[in-house]
């Protein structure tokens, strides 16, 4: 295999990664650093995948996948507890801001979902994207009139 998987600070972290991406690319014939039964319910998820969706799962796993403290792509630790989506590349724009959000996940879906609006139905995502089919449904007004699903009170969105 010869992409990447992200960087992890365990060694065994970064054997485990590799070992799930060979059993997707190659099955479970394939060598792996670890017994393949200790992989089980990830074999399960995995056939529901295609390789690329996978292969993002895995990278969003690794230690160093987004900046600041969040797990989540485009989210990032705001000011006073909250968190700020922002997605990149979008309507000529090197950054885009989304918004600020009482969760980390209200942020993670409220990118999501602009980025299945302005991206398509290729977009990477933090969440199946099955969960947005509202979203990627074409409709009478396009990407840019959408609104963003409806979250807490206490969120607010702002896109330029």
């Amino acid at each position: 295999m010869d992409f990447q998987l992200g960087i992890y600070d365990e060694e065994e972290s970064a054997a485990k990664a590799y070992d799930l991406a060979a059993l997707k690319f190659f099955g479970t014939s394939t060598q792996t650093n670890f017994p393949v039964t200790e992989y089980e319910k990830d074999l399960e998820m995995m056939e529901k995948k295609t390789k690329k969706d996978y292969l993002e799962i895995l990278r969003r796993k690794s230690d160093c996948f987004s900046r600041g403290a969040s797990k989540y792509r485009g989210v990032a630790r705001h000011h006073h507890n909250r968190w700020e989506a922002r997605i990149g590349n979008v309507r000529g724009k090197k950054s885009l801001y989304i918004g600020t959000f009482s969760t980390e996940e209200e942020a993670a879906r409220a990118y999501d979902v602009v980025a299945i609006q302005n991206k398509g139905t290729n977009a990477a995502t933090n969440f199946d994207k099955s969960t947005y089919t509202r979203s990627m449904t074409p409709g009478p007004n396009s990407a840019e009139d959408q609104p963003l699903p409806p979250t807490t009170t206490t969120s607010s969105h702002h896109i330029n």
